[in-house]
């Protein structure tokens, strides 16, 4: 008959509970670090997501309210929810507000580098140079304030 092993109780399985407990432990106080921060911080980074991104703000607004009338108990939950959970909803709002920034303005030079950008220009007399005659008073547009081509190939020919 072959040696079976058995569930016995070692000091290995004991170590490991200390440690995932002592690791627990050091989570919880993390954490709790973390939300007395955040308890703090959050109503700036409401005014900081207004000003970067007021849209996101309204629209959670909105979207609060919308749910209030379509389905009032989960509306109360949301809304319960940000009172009292304020520390995680702030810098939600925060974050989403910068990652929309970000994408408007990458949609915008992504724009700008296909249409290209406007240019400083100035206008120049209408004259042209020409190295025998000097310069040459270009002939007056019509009333469309268009010039025919063929007006300026005969400055040419």
């Amino acid at each position: 008959m072959p040696h079976r092993n058995t569930a016995t109780f070692r000091i290995n399985s004991i170590m490991g509970l200390l440690v995932m407990l002592g690791f627990f432990v050091v989570l919880f106080y993390l954490m709790r670090g973390i939300f007395i921060i955040l308890t703090w911080v959050a109503p700036l980074l409401l005014i900081a997501a207004f000003i970067i991104r007021k849209s996101v703000v309204i629209n959670y607004g909105k979207w609060l309210f919308s749910t209030l009338k379509r389905n009032p108990l989960l509306g109360i939950a949301a809304v319960l929810f940000t009172l009292f959970g304020y520390m995680v909803v702030f810098p939600y709002l925060f974050l989403k507000a910068l990652f929309v920034k970000k994408v408007d303005d990458l949609q915008e030079e992504h724009t700008r580098q296909i249409l290209g950008d406007l240019v400083d220009y100035e206008e120049l007399d209408s004259q042209i140079f020409d190295e025998e005659n000097g310069f040459i008073e270009l002939p007056p547009a019509e009333q469309s304030g268009k010039t025919k081509d063929s007006d300026y190939q005969q400055l040419f020919d």
